[in-house]
C-alpha cells in the first residue's frame, strides 16, 4: 500500500509538470564570419528541439554595425523581435542583418524565449560578421594569417618544446612573393567556385517543389520576394533565406536547407494570423476549433508553416486577454488537409483538483508511514530464451508491415529490441528507451546504433513520423543482427 501511494503521488505530480521535460538549444559553427561590402550578412544557426513538440516563442535579434572608420563613436544599432516556431524536425534557422555599404563589423546578439508562465530564455555568445571592401582585402588578410603562422615552428624542439623558426638557408630570393601569388590565385579560384555554387543552388531552388509551395502561399497573401540569400556548403547543399515584403511594409522571412540538390524543408513564421494555405481556413474542423476559441475570448496572433518532403505542417497560435495561449495545428499532404488538432490552455480548476488530490495522498502516506511493510511481489522470472522471444516479436513486426500496419510494425520492432536487452542484461521487465540505453552502458556495450533505432521506431509509432519501406527493412535488419549477439555473455564478462 505504501509503494502504491508513493507511485500514485509521483504520477499525480508528473501530470502537473510534464511541460518541464526537454529543451531547445541554439549553436553556431564559429563566432566570426566575413562578407564583402554589398553581400548579405547572414548567420546559420543550428537548432536542436528535444521537447518532443513544436514550440512557439519569440526570437530577439540585436544588431549593431561599427564602421571601420568610426570617428563619431556612435555605432548604428537596432533590435528586432518576431514570433517563430521551432518544429520538432527543424535543424537550422538563419539570422540576417542585411547588407553594409562600407567596411566594418556587425555585432549580433541573438536570444529565444518560450514557454508559459516563467519563460525560458536561451542566448548565443556575441557573433561578429566582418565586412571587407573587396576580394583583394580578403587576400591580404589571408597573407597576414600565413605570415603569422610561418613565424612559429610547428616542429617540436628539445623535450617537445616549440620555438621560433629560423630562416631556411635553402630559401631562394623571390620565392616568398611567388608563394603569395599562388595563394592569391587559389583564393580567386575559390571565390569563383563559390559563386558558381550559389548560382547553381539558386537555380535549383527556383524549381524546387517545397520552395515553390512556400512562395505560392506568401504571394497569394500579397507578399513579394524582396531579397534572396543563398549560402552553399558544398555542391548541391547549403541554406537559403528569402525575405518577403507585404503591402504595409511588414516582412516575412522564409528559410530552409538543401541537401543533395533538393530542399529538405522550407519554413517561415509570422506575426500575421492567417498567412496559411487556403485549404486550412476552408476546412470544416479548423473552422469549428477557431469558432470555439473565438467564443472563449481567444484571437489569432501568429502563424508558422514548415513544408517538408512528406507533408506540410501548419501551426496557428491564439491568445486571450489573460495571456493564456492555445494552438491549432494541421498536417497537409498534396495541398489537402489530412489532420487538424486543437491544443487548449490548461483548465485552472483541473490543476487545482490535481493539487488537492496530491495533498490528500501525501497526508495519507504520512499517516500510514509507521504501518508494517507489505511484502513485495516477486519479480517475474527472466525468460529462458530471450533471443527466441525477441526474434518472434521481430517476425510479428514483419507480418504487421507486410499487412500494411506500418506504424504498429515500427512499435513492435522497437519492443523486440527492448525485450531482448531487458532479458539479457536485466530482470526481464518492460523498459523505456532510456532504461535500455542505461543497461547497455552498464554491461559495456555501445549504444549508438541502438539509440538511433529506438528513436526512429518511437518517431513513427508515437510521434507520427511518416514510415518508409526501405527504412523499415534497414531497422529490421539492424535489430535482427543485434539480437543475434550474446549480450548475457557480454554482461557477465563485465561483472
Amino acid at each position: 500500500m505504501r509503494r502504491f501511494l508513493l507511485l500514485f503521488l509521483l504520477v499525480a505530480f508528473g501530470c502537473v509538470a510534464t511541460v518541464a521535460a526537454g529543451s531547445i538549444t541554439f549553436s553556431t559553427g564559429q563566432s566570426d564570419y566575413t562578407v564583402q561590402v554589398g553581400e548579405e550578412a547572414t548567420i546559420p544557426i543550428a537548432v536542436e528541439n528535444t521537447i518532443g513538440a513544436d514550440v512557439t516563442g519569440v526570437l530577439t535579434q540585436g544588431v549593431r554595425f561599427v564602421p571601420e572608420d568610426n570617428e563619431d563613436g556612435n555605432p548604428a544599432a537596432r533590435t528586432q523581435s518576431r514570433p517563430i516556431t521551432i518544429f520538432q524536425d527543424i535543424r537550422e534557422i538563419a539570422a540576417g542583418a542585411g547588407t553594409a555599404t562600407e567596411p566594418g563589423t556587425f555585432f549580433f546578439e541573438i536570444a529565444f524565449e518560450y514557454g508559459d508562465g516563467p519563460r525560458t530564455r536561451i542566448s548565443l555568445p556575441e557573433i561578429r560578421v566582418h565586412v571587407v571592401q573587396s576580394q583583394t582585402e580578403q587576400q591580404e588578410q589571408t597573407e597576414q594569417q600565413v605570415n603569422s603562422i610561418s613565424s612559429v615552428s610547428t616542429l617540436p624542439g628539445p623535450a617537445g618544446s616549440q620555438g621560433p623558426s629560423s630562416p631556411s638557408p635553402d630559401k631562394l630570393p623571390g620565392q616568398m612573393p611567388q608563394d603569395m601569388g599562388m595563394l592569391q590565385a587559389q583564393a580567386a579560384r575559390e571565390h569563383d567556385r563559390m559563386q558558381a555554387l550559389r548560382s547553381a543552388l539558386l537555380t535549383g531552388l527556383e524549381a524546387d517543389p517545397l520552395v515553390r509551395e512556400i512562395h505560392a502561399i506568401l504571394t497569394s497573401h500579397g507578399y513579394v520576394r524582396a531579397t534572396t540569400t543563398v549560402n552553399p556548403t558544398d555542391e548541391g547543399s547549403g541554406t537559403f533565406v528569402f525575405d518577403y515584403l507585404g503591402g504595409s511594409g511588414e516582412t516575412i522571412r522564409a528559410n530552409g536547407m538543401v541537401a543533395n540538390g533538393t530542399a529538405a524543408y522550407a519554413a517561415y513564421a509570422a506575426d500575421r494570423s492567417l498567412v496559411v494555405p487556403d485549404a486550412l481556413p476552408a476546412h470544416e474542423t479548423y473552422r469549428l476549433f477557431a469558432g470555439e476559441l473565438a467564443d472563449a475570448g481567444f484571437f489569432p496572433i501568429s502563424t508558422a508553416v514548415n513544408a517538408t518532403v512528406g507533408a506540410t505542417f501548419v501551426s496557428v497560435g491564439f491568445a486571450d486577454s489573460q495571456n493564456r495561449t492555445a494552438r491549432i495545428t494541421a498536417t497537409l499532404v498534396g495541398g489537402e488537409v489530412q489532420a487538424v488538432s486543437l491544443e487548449e490552455p490548461p483548465d485552472p480548476f483541473w490543476l487545482f483538483s490535481v493539487s488537492a488530490l496530491c495533498i490528500v495522498l501525501l497526508i495519507a502516506y504520512l499517516v500510514r508511514r509507521g504501518a508494517p511493510r507489505a511484502p513485495e511481489p516477486p519479480l517475474p522470472p527472466v525468460s529462458r530464451d530471450p533471443r527466441g522471444d525477441a526474434l518472434r516479436l521481430l517476425e510479428a513486426a514483419r507480418g504487421e508491415f507486410d499487412r500494411g500496419d506500418r506504424k504498429e510494425a515500427y512499435g513492435t520492432a522497437g519492443r523486440a529490441l527492448r525485450s531482448y536487452v531487458s532479458s539479457a542484461c536485466g530482470a526481464g521487465m518492460e523498459l523505456a528507451d532510456g532504461d535500455v540505453l542505461r543497461l547497455l552502458k552498464e554491461c559495456g556495450h555501445e549504444t549508438g546504433a541502438v539509440s538511433s533505432v529506438l528513436e526512429r521506431c518511437g518517431g513513427v509509432s508515437y510521434a507520427g513520423s511518416l514510415p518508409r519501406d526501405e527504412e523499415f527493412w534497414a531497422v529490421f535488419r539492424t535489430i535482427e543482427a543485434f539480437i543475434q549477439q550474446d549480450l548475457s555473455r557480454v554482461a557477465a564478462g563485465n561483472d
